[in-house]
């Protein structure tokens, strides 16, 4: 009796866990619904990282532009330095010629003298 009574439990649950066609069909439908959604949101969320990226690639080309333009102005700083200074040692330089040839004239005409 004790084994009737486990194999109608067995049998009976055994076709209670079997699905029907509706069912079936009502998981497949499900299953459909949630795979639309995902590529759905699987799609905006590529769409959010294209826009950030191409926000990002922007704000970066803007940064290089300025940091380029910073470098170039640096730059022109210190060429505009480097011809001072190449101005004030040329001025310099004919200044001591100057004085050498002062120098020698007067030597030249206490030789003479």
């Amino acid at each position: 009796m004790r084994y009737l009574l486990i194999l109608f439990l067995l049998i009976s649950s055994a076709t209670h866990a079997q699905l029907t066609k509706e069912q079936m069909q009502e998981l497949h439908d499900n299953t459909r619904k949630i795979d639309s959604q995902t590529n759905a949101l699987n799609e905006s969320i590529n769409a959010s990282i294209q826009r950030m990226d191409s926000v990002n690639r922007e704000l970066s080309n803007k940064q290089m532009a300025r940091n380029m333009d910073a470098f170039l102005a640096e730059r022109k700083e210190q060429e505009r330095k480097a011809k001072q200074g190449a101005y004030i040692r040329i001025g310099f330089g004919v200044l001591m010629l100057i004085v050498l040839i002062v120098g020698l004239r007067r030597k030249k005409k206490q030789a003479t003298v």
